[in-house]
């Protein structure tokens, strides 16, 4: 994991060259109240989360990162990223 003021970017290997998984995640992530852009890399496996710090802050929408995360990711530990975004907003 790593990240900007306003970005977060994963590597996450199961989005190699898995472009239908790829879209799931994009829609599921660009729903959520708060999130500007998802763009991925699926030669590398990248996925880069741009967010508005002033939105990203309610309960509700660091509960559905964290849910998004959990679903597609399980590997990630997605309590530790939505205390981090929360902390880090």
């Amino acid at each position: 994991m790593d990240s900007q003021p306003g970005q977060l970017s994963l590597a996450v290997d199961k989005l190699k060259g898995n472009p239908d998984l790829i879209r799931q995640v994009q829609a599921e992530l660009a729903a959520i109240r708060g999130i500007e852009q998802v763009s991925t890399d699926p030669d590398l496996g990248l996925l880069v989360v741009a967010y508005d710090k002033s939105q990203l802050t309610s309960f509700t929408s660091l509960l559905a990162l964290k849910a998004t995360f959990s679903t597609f990711f399980p590997e990630v530990d997605s309590m530790k990223l939505a205390l981090w975004l929360s902390q880090s907003l």
